[in-house]
């Protein structure tokens, strides 16, 4: 079992060095914690994934805040899986977060990013609503009756599907569906 530390700098007030000192106090050897000098817009992180790549089972993964670790629940979700999958505990100091009790804290970031995602959905069914409300019209536009008479009209008189629709521009299956109609 090995402490094995990650310290990324941010945009919060606590800087690189004042993660790093927090991270020695609780017990930790210098070369044992990975920094991230500069947090990439991209998410692209090469000494978390370098610190991820370290751990072994049984060792504990050791942090000052998870804001530290992870850019959202998503995220935190999959950084949960694999140290579940590996067997590593996440220990987020300040937070005062061990996840030796794993079921507590895993059961807790599913349900947080289960209720995240509802959240979204329930956003997205509110602005489908006001979107509506405003006249704005979802799916495809309906066919004129015109058209439809046109189409059994061609094909009573004998053309075949891919004539029609070649002729009339629209799709074999629009064709084969307003047939059925």
């Amino acid at each position: 079992m090995k402490l094995i530390g990650y310290a990324r700098e941010g945009r919060s007030s606590e800087t690189l060095e004042q993660q790093v000192h927090c991270l020695m106090d609780y017990g930790l050897n210098i070369e044992n914690i990975f920094k991230e000098r500069r947090s990439s817009i991209d998410g692209n992180r090469p000494a978390l994934s370098e610190c991820i790549k370290s751990l072994e089972a049984n060792d504990k993964l050791v942090i000052t805040r998870l804001n530290q670790l992870a850019r959202s629940i998503r995220h935190l979700e999959d950084i949960k899986n694999f140290l579940e999958v590996k067997n590593v505990d996440l220990i987020a100091i300040k937070q005062d977060l061990n996840t030796s009790n794993k079921m507590d804290f895993y059961n807790m970031v599913s349900l947080i990013s289960e209720f995240e995602m509802d959240l979204r959905l329930e956003r997205q069914l509110i602005g489908i609503q006001k979107a509506k409300n405003n006249g704005v019209k979802f799916g495809r536009k309906p066919i004129d009756d015109k058209v439809v008479k046109k189409i059994k009209q061609l094909f009573t008189e004998g053309m075949s599907i891919a004539q029609i629709s070649l002729t009339l521009a629209l799709g074999k299956s629009t064709i084969y569906r307003l047939l059925k109609q």
